[in-house]
């Protein structure tokens, strides 16, 4: 089955750079791109209030209209791409969401039509990024010139394959190179000042085993993508400000997120990624985990 980048659009900046960034992304893959522009009808003021059908297709119309705008945009980037407009009435989470599944990447931009000054990510955006069952993109930080860089977070506890994959192959399409990182918060360390000497000599040993465990991991997926220039690190400190400097010299940073399982569809959004869509200086691309 051919693959598809999905790609939420409203005309607003934010969503202008998303479609750029998931055009770009489609192409990297050899994939197709869907442009998705979800609209509301207009709610009744009382039971009795009639609409007419003539508002309704004008809504309606313009929601396409803005679509293959967006479309067309994507295929005057990329001449030969298969871009597909798709409209529909509902909430825009839910329509990118649902538009999605199956997908290879759902794109959003750091803020909608309904963002304001100030907002770090908008409603939509959170909400699609919390119902979405594949791998999601939330475009954040300046454009700027590439770093050829690409970050994974790396749960050491729990190494997941998907989300390893995913940025092994980002980073291959990119011709990026990769940078493992771990975060190990050593802040509970001054509450023991007096036995600090025995608890630094264990510290220094947890680094050396931290760094060979890390080492051991992007090993293993370093021999399945070998032309992959790859380097890994563990660093100190809190772990989302920690990630967050790090993305101001990379170009993607790439974290996981527990799905919620139980029937249910998308993601549990923990305190690291949150954070990270609400402040990285860089897109950043959330992959559900089992």
């Amino acid at each position: 089955m051919k693959s598809t980048v999905v790609v939420g659009y409203d005309q607003t900046p934010h969503s202008e750079r998303a479609l750029i960034l998931a055009a770009r992304e489609a192409a990297w893959r050899g994939a197709s791109l869907t442009v998705v522009h979800a609209f509301d009808w207009i709610p009744p003021t009382t039971p009795m209030t009639y609409i007419p059908g003539s508002v309704e297709l004008a809504i309606q119309q313009t929601a396409e209209k803005i679509a293959e705008h967006g479309a067309a945009a994507a295929r005057s980037l990329f001449p030969g791409m298969h871009v597909e407009a798709k409209t529909g009435p509902g909430g825009a989470a839910e329509a990118l969401a649902t538009a999605a599944r199956g997908a290879d990447l759902l794109v959003v931009g750091n803020r909608g039509r309904g963002g304001f000054a100030g907002l770090l990510l908008g409603s939509v955006s959170m909400r699609a990024l919390t119902a979405s069952c594949v791998p999601t993109m939330v475009v954040r930080g300046p454009h700027r010139d590439p770093h050829d860089a690409v970050l994974v977070a790396v749960d050491l506890d729990d190494p997941a394959d998907d989300l390893l994959d995913f940025a092994f192959n980002e980073a291959a399409r990119r011709g990026a190179r990769l940078e493992a990182v771990t975060v190990w918060d050593m802040s509970w360390v001054t509450e023991y000042a007096d036995e600090a000497a025995e608890i630094q000599s264990a510290a220094a040993q947890a680094r050396v085993d931290l760094d060979a465990a890390l080492e051991a991991v992007v090993h293993t997926w370093h021999g399945k993508y070998s032309d992959v220039r790859v380097s890994h690190r563990v660093a100190e400190g809190n772990p989302a400000a920690e990630l967050i400097a790090a993305t101001s010299h990379a170009d993607l940073i790439v974290a996981g997120a527990r799905r919620h399982g139980d029937g249910r569809h998308g993601m549990r959004i923990g305190p690291v990624a949150h954070a990270l869509v609400q402040h990285a200086d860089c897109p950043v691309v959330i992959v559900p985990r089992d």
